[in-house]
Parts: C-alpha cells; sequence; structure tokens
C-alpha cells in the first residue's frame, strides 16, 4: 500500500470516529461514572476547540463524546435497573435460548425475558426440562451472576434458579427459527455421515457446537491456540459465504452481488444472532455494496463501520469478550498484518521475494491477529499460546474443506460428500492433538499489568505496520525488546512460584499447589466436574505436569474427571479408592483413606466438616458451611455465590476469584 494510499485510509470518517467511540464507552463501563464524567469534560472542550479550528481530529473528540454519552445511558437506563432485580422472586415469560449443561431431569440454560420492559439475558437452572426455542411461563429467585469471562461475553447480568413452570410452548416457528431448522438438517447430515472424533470435531468447528468434543481435546485446542475455531465468528462466515459464491459463475455479476447482500442476514440467522457474527455479517454488506459501485471496500474501514453501527444499536456489544476478540483478531488480519508484511518483504533477498511473499503474509498476518487480541486474552484468560499463530495457519485450509463440503453435503444429501470432511477432521484432530500437548509452549500472563504490556506490544506493532521504513526498524526494536520482556516476566513468575490456587462449587472442591511448573492436586469430595477447571488453572499459571493428586472421596463421576485429567497431562501418582483403582490403567494408583491429610510443600491440607475438621494448614469445607462456628485451619476455604458470617480464617474463593495462598 502506498503512503498516500494509507494517509487516505486513515483520514476516513469510520477510521477516524469508532477507536474513539468503543474507547470512550469502554473506559465509562470499567472506568465508572466518575472516570467518565472527567473524560467528558476533556473530550467535550476538545470538540469545542477542534470544531473552531477545523481540525480532522475533530471526528475522533466526537467519537469519545457519543461513546461516553452513550453507555452513560446504557448503564443508568438499562443495567441499573435489571441489576436492581437481584434478590428478588418474579414470575414472568421467559424463551429459552440456549441449553448450556444437562443432568438426569435437571439442566442449566440461557434465557431471554422482559423485566420492566427492557429485554434480558439471564443464566438459569432447573430442576426439569425445558427444551431450546421454548417459552415458559417460570417463577424463579434471581440473583446477580458472577463476573466471569462467560456470563460477560454473554451480556449476562443476572441468574437464578426456576422454581416453578407454570406453562410451556414451542415458539421457534419465525424466521430466526426457520434458519435454526435449516442449520439442524445440515448439522443432521453431518451427524449421520461422519463419525467418532471426527463427527465431534466437525459439530465444534462447523457449527461452534463445542459441547460433544471430549474434555481432552477442547483442552488440546486451548492449548494449541486453536479454540477461537469452536466459537463461531468472522471466520466461519467468511468462509461459507465464499463456498456459497464459488457456485454462483464470475459471469453472473449481479447474481452475485445479490446472493452477497442476502447472505449477509441470512448467515447471521443460521449461526445466531452474535456479537462476532453480527460483526462479521456487517462488514460483509458493506463489502457486498461496494461491489456494485466496482470498489473493494478496506477491511479496516469496513471494520470500523462495523463497529459504529453495533455500538449505537447494542452497546453492550462493545464490552462483549468474544465481540473484541473478533474486532481486534480482524484488526490484526486485515489491517496490521497486510501492512507489516508489506515493509517486511523489502527485507527479502530479490531472487527469493515472490517466491517467499505468500508465506510471509500469511505467517506475518497470523501473528499479528495473535498480538493483537493477547490484551483480551491477558486481562480475561490468564493466558496466550505461542503456537496459535502457526496452528491457526494449518487448520484453515481444513476448515474450508470441510465447510464447502458441509455446504453440498446438506444441500445434496449425498453420503460422498462426507469423506472429505472426514479426512479433514481427522488431519485437523491430528494436529490439534499433537501441538495441544506442548503444554509449555502457553505463556502465563497472570502476572499484574500483563494486559497493559500486551496491549502496549500491539501498539508498538501497529505503529510498525503503519509507518515508513524508518519507523518500522525503530519501532520493530522496541516491539521486540518489549514481547522479551514479557515472556522473560512470564517464565520468572513460573520459575519462581509456590502458591496455593483453589477451584470448586458447593459440593466439591480443590486445592491446587503450584511448584514452579509442577503441581500437587488435592481434591475433597466427589471431585465430578472438575478435569477442565484443573487443567484450566494449570494452563494459565504454568504448570506442565501433576505430581500428585489426593482424592481419597472420589464417586464415579470424579474418578471419570480424573481420568479426563490424565489425558490432558502428565500426573506422576494419585492416592485414591478403588474406583480410580480400576479406571486408571495408566496411571499408579496408591489407596488413600478417607479423612487423610495431604502434604504438599511443607504445608497440610484436608476436608473440613460439619462435625469433624482435622488439624491441618488449609481445609475445604462443603455446602455445610453455614453451620460451623470455628475451624482448626490456619486457612479455610468454601465456595458459595453469597457470604455469610463465619470466622476471620474463612475465606469464599467463589466470591474472590482471586484467592490464593503464597508460600514464598
Amino acid at each position: 500500500m502506498l503512503e498516500e494510499d494509507k494517509a487516505i485510509l486513515l483520514s476516513q470518517p469510520f477510521v477516524r470516529f469508532a477507536p474513539f467511540f468503543a474507547a470512550g464507552m469502554l473506559t465509562v463501563y470499567f472506568g465508572g461514572a466518575a472516570l467518565g464524567a472527567i473524560l467528558f469534560a476533556v473530550t467535550s472542550a476538545a470538540l469545542v476547540y477542534l470544531a473552531k479550528v477545523k481540525k480532522k481530529e475533530l471526528l475522533c473528540a466526537a467519537g469519545a463524546v457519543l461513546g461516553i454519552l452513550l453507555m452513560s445511558a446504557y448503564m443508568k437506563l438499562y443495567c441499573e435497573p435489571v441489576v436492581g432485580y437481584a434478590g428478588e422472586t418474579v414470575r414472568t415469560r421467559i424463551y429459552v435460548t440456549e441449553i448450556t449443561k444437562r443432568s438426569g431431569q435437571s439442566e442449566e440454560l440461557i434465557a431471554k425475558t422482559a423485566l420492566d420492559g427492557r429485554t434480558a439475558k439471564l443464566r438459569l437452572s432447573c430442576e426439569e426440562v425445558l427444551p431450546e426455542e421454548h417459552f415458559a411461563d417460570v417463577t424463579m429467585d434471581l440473583e446477580l451472576a458472577e463476573q466471569t469471562a462467560d456470563n460477560l461475553s454473554n451480556g449476562i447480568l443476572l441468574s437464578g434458579e426456576i422454581t416453578e413452570i407454570n406453562s410451556a410452548e414451542y415458539g421457534g416457528a419465525d424466521i430466526y427459527g426457520f434458519f435454526q431448522i435449516l442449520r439442524g438438517n445440515f448439522s443432521g447430515q453431518l451427524y449421520r455421515n461422519v463419525f467418532g472424533t471426527s463427527k465431534d470435531f466437525s459439530g465444534a468447528i462447523l457449527f461452534g457446537e463445542d459441547s460433544k468434543l471430549s474434555p481432552k481435546y477442547t483442552e488440546y485446542l486451548k492449548v494449541s491456540g486453536a479454540a477461537h475455531y469452536t466459537a463461531v465468528s468472522g471466520a466461519h462466515f467468511a468462509v461459507l459465504a465464499a463456498a456459497l459464491l464459488n457456485i454462483i459463475p464470475q459471469s453472473r455479476r449481479r447474481t452475485r452481488i445479490l446472493m452477497s447482500m442476502m447472505f449477509a442476514p441470512a448467515g447471521l440467522l443460521f449461526y445466531g444472532i452474535s456479537p462476532s457474527v453480527l460483526r462479521a455479517s456487517v462488514m460483509f454488506f458493506v463489502y457486498s455494496i461496494g461491489l456494485i459501485f466496482h470498489r473493494r471496500s478496506n477491511p479496516l474501514n469496513s471494520l470500523c463501520i462495523a463497529v459504529t453501527v453495533i455500538g449505537l444499536f447494542s452497546p453492550s456489544a462493545v464490552v462483549d469478550a468474544g465481540f473484541g476478540m473478533s474486532v481486534l483478531g480482524v484488526f490484526g488480519v486485515g489491517a496490521v498484518g497486510p501492512a507489516a508484511a508489506e515493509k517486511l518483504r523489502e527485507f527479502l533477498p530479490e531472487n527469493a521475494k515472490d517466491a517467499l511473499s505468500p508465506a510471509v503474509t500469511a505467517l506475518c498476518c497470523s501473528i499479528c491477529a495473535v498480538i493483537c487480541t493477547t490484551p483480551i486474552s491477558a486481562a480475561l484468560f490468564g493466558s496466550v499460546s505461542l503456537l496459535g499463530a502457526v496452528t491457526s495457519l494449518l487448520i484453515a485450509p481444513f476448515m474450508a474443506i470441510a465447510m464447502a463440503c458441509m455446504l453440498l453435503l446438506g444441500i445434496t444429501h449425498i453420503p460422498l460428500f462426507a469423506v472429505p470432511i472426514d479426512l479433514a477432521m481427522k488431519a485437523t484432530a491430528f494436529l490439534v492433538q499433537g501441538l495441544g500437548k506442548c503444554r509449555a509452549l502457553t505463556l502465563p500472563l497472570d502476572f499484574k499489568g500483563a494486559w497493559v504490556l500486551s496491549a502496549l506490544l500491539a501498539v508498538l506493532v501497529t505503529v510498525c505496520a503503519f509507518g515508513n521504513l524508518k519507523t518500522f526498524s525503530r519501532f520493530g526494536r522496541m516491539a521486540g525488546v518489549l514481547a522479551i520482556v514479557i515472556i522473560t516476566v512470564s517464565a520468572l513468575r513460573v520459575q519462581t512460584r509456590r502458591e496455593v490456587r483453589f477451584i470448586g462449587n458447593t459440593y466439591t472442591s480443590s486445592a491446587i499447589v503450584l511448584d514452579k511448573t509442577t503441581a500437587d492436586v488435592y481434591i475433597s469430595g466427589g471431585g465430578d466436574g472438575l478435569a477442565e477447571s484443573i487443567s484450566q488453572t494449570l494452563r494459565e499459571h504454568g504448570a506442565v505436569r501433576i505430581g500428585k493428586l489426593f482424592a481419597p472421596d472420589l464417586d464415579y463421576g470424579g474418578a471419570l474427571a480424573v481420568k479426563e485429567l490424565s489425558q490432558m497431562l502428565p500426573i506422576d501418582t494419585v492416592y485414591s479408592n478403588a474406583l480410580a483403582d480400576g479406571l486408571l490403567t495408566d496411571t499408579e494408583v496408591i489407596r488413600a483413606e478417607s479423612g487423610e491429610v495431604f502434604v504438599s510443600c511443607g504445608i497440610t491440607i484436608g476436608t473440613g466438616a460439619k462435625y469433624y475438621s482435622p488439624s491441618a494448614d488449609i481445609l475445604l469445607y462443603g455446602s455445610d458451611i453455614k453451620s460451623i462456628s470455628e475451624s482448626p485451619a490456619k486457612y479455610a476455604v468454601y465456595f458459595s455465590n453469597a457470604e455469610y458470617e463465619l470466622p476471620e480464617n474463612f475465606h469464599n474463593a467463589r466470591v474472590n476469584r482471586e484467592l490464593y495462598v503464597n508460600l514464598n
């Protein structure tokens, strides 16, 4: 891109407006009303001044002012009234949008409802079964939702429990329901003709239905940096659109344009209305309009238009983690990457420039996408995979093949098209499994200021890309030094780490003793469902293996969870009961008695109970915590959404998610 073209692009109205618009909204949401008021005063003064002198930066100030006003109104007029329902019992009509977990006759679900005329998204538990796409008249007890990345990305402010279902009826007979039925038919054809691991990967990568993936493959995807393929985003949108458009000959230009414009809303309905898919839909619509006027829309300009449109009509989308990852990923791969690759090509030997340029561009775009999304990964997920850029490039061709064949299979119902899908997904599973075992190449970013340093790195790389060659060289060296600093700080943090972390729920819990790159794990209670949480904790804090796992009271579900954990990373020795001994054929199991105290790194850990608690440094307590008046432990830990009045040595690990004990 010529310097004149860059200057024209960066002076585009939406390119100037959108970043400051989003920044103003984020400042109010995360910084609070006081910081928003200060920023509003400053940007308003700047807006008046720039309007007088007629500077191009006027749009930047206007974006910030509008973003602050819009988010302030959203917080005051929407969030506060909705959050005000916490602690109340409400009877209302809900629409079930998603079933997140089902066990026997109980389930967890996400539903929409109207609270005082405001549409709200809720995370609910229910002792009966409510199918997706059903309306139901229910009575429920509401409380504040946990501030987790999952809830934040879903725009969920409240959670609760359905105590009574008064009526239920199917409600999917509309245009959205039609596309969901169409999607169901496509996925049904896929599941009837593809089997085993290929079937699970097909559902996860082509439709975003990752609930069918085994925990070990879910963890492999995260370690290898390919987990974003299981969340429907712009990549799915673009590949499916390309597959559809390639069916139409290039000579039928008007038909292709019409199909492009129709695909924008159709793809949105097919994949479901999420902020990241909405972003892709708007960008694709802008691209389609450009075809009408024989112009190719620049990805950066289209992205800024999408951010502006979505922010104006759905302010909550701007704080959605998935939307942020999607926007920054597109910014990295579509704007920063190509600009940086263009400069890197200047350093290639002349006789190899044509041969190496495509590879340099592809790798540079993939690396820039990872760098640009790392600030969110650091802030919300605590780690980033150093393999992400390579894994994305390796998997992308297989995804494209499978997506095109999935479309043909769904339209024609010819089973032969399932063969390339099966082969592509087998290759994907092979790559993910191989790279997913390289846990040492996951960079923990759990130290203070990690997201700030990551954001600064992204800024430096962006300046490199859009500056001249002199700027590229100068800021490139600065970015390289900063990347080394981040990796060094992370490595030092891991090598000096000696601490205890806690995970669990009201039924079972775990204390994880981290010592450099090794962890000892103590499980209190049955242990069912802890495998992924334990593996995630180890990954985010740099542990690559488990030395001792002590779980004397495992039930069958817990024994299966330990077996799943052993498939995710190596475990030297398990101390448990006969159930674990029978299931863990590849790991040494030593019998342990219920109530024994576990020793690791010089501290003792045990299970506290209502009537008897052993003497230990740390005790984990269950759901009978309210009836306990004292504990012999130095550090007593329990898990509850609510705080109780308990002695000073009790700590609620569910409310204080950053709770840990430093052993240094």
